[in-house]
């Protein structure tokens, strides 16, 4: 029960006895009753129970790698041997996206010459039938230019030949009809001290990957508050065909994957269940159907109805 219905309950219940020993009694019982509610609620949480700490300042954490991972090298940028092989020597690679589908591996990741916050910037896509050898990376998302004169309310510069950042918290979904899309997030930095997942940027878009390894047409399926259908270079999901649509349709009945837009999303659209500034959604199921929500920055929660709260 909450607290609050909790006090409420109680308070109904001294308004109803008459004699002062049964309004003493009533106190005790208030007393262990909240007690007992708030251990309750102390304990119905993500708590760890181990003994082994990470070390935040080493790249592993300090910790010992488990028996029997492998870790793989997929691309090695050189800059100064620039080739399609090594993503044209772009050497700031960052968020790694993995899916698994149709006996396959796919990876995409956000590209940019040497910094995250400074365009211009892509993301490309690596596929593996084994984990080990790996295709060529391809372009995934291109370059987008931002409109020239764009602003950010709160921010110095103005936008002048200039070219998107990505960033993207969500990479993949596999839809009903077992379809491959893959999704990223154009966002803006008008310089280097600005930020390009502070809900100012342009907006979401997703692509098909087909069974043969061809890409689909790109499309957005959400626009940040400057920009919609009109002003945007690739065409709204809605002239996509039936597939894409549905898929589209099922991405936004789920808060689970709508959380996972909360950095590049508009503050206080009204899609995004929780709308603080909460980074890197992810989530397990409880047996007993309740969802475990993990955030950087050691930020947990739980949810009863699938996540919409």
């Amino acid at each position: 029960m909450p607290a609050t219905a909790l006090n409420q309950a109680i308070h109904i219940s001294i308004m109803r006895k008459k004699s002062t020993t049964a309004v003493a009694m009533t106190a005790i019982t208030i007393s262990m009753l909240l007690m007992t509610a708030a251990q309750a609620v102390a304990q119905d949480g993500v708590r760890y129970t181990g003994k082994t700490l990470s070390n935040p300042n080493r790249h592993d954490g300090g910790l010992s790698p488990v028996v029997g991972v492998h870790n793989i090298q997929i691309m090695r940028a050189n800059r100064e041997h620039p080739s399609e092989s090594n993503g044209q020597g772009w050497t700031y690679n960052h968020q790694p996206m993995m899916a698994y589908w149709n006996g396959q591996f796919y990876v995409h990741y956000l590209c940019d010459p040497k910094d995250e916050q400074v365009p211009p910037s892509h993301t490309l896509l690596q596929t593996s039938a084994d984990g080990y050898k790996w295709s060529t990376p391809v372009m995934l998302f291109p370059e987008y230019s931002v409109p020239d004169g764009f602003t950010k309310k709160g921010v110095e510069g103005v936008a002048h030949n200039m070219k998107a950042v990505m960033h993207q918290r969500m990479g993949f979904y596999i839809s009903k009809d077992n379809r491959l899309y893959a999704l990223g997030s154009y966002g803006v930095c008008l310089s280097k001290k600005d930020h390009n997942n502070d809900g100012n940027g342009i907006g979401r878009v997703i692509r098909e990957i087909h069974r043969d390894g061809t890409l689909g047409k790109i499309y957005f399926i959400y626009y940040n508050h400057d920009f919609n259908e009109k002003n945007t270079d690739f065409p709204n999901y809605r002239k996509g065909d039936k597939y894409l649509r549905r898929a589209v349709a099922e991405i936004y009945a789920n808060p689970r994957i709508r959380m996972q837009w909360v950095e590049e999303a508009d503050r206080e659209d009204e899609i995004i269940p929780l709308k603080k500034e909460y980074k890197a959604y992810n989530d397990y199921t409880l047996p007993d159907g309740r969802l475990v929500a993990l955030w950087k920055h050691a930020l947990t929660s739980i949810s009863a109805d699938g996540g919409n709260t």
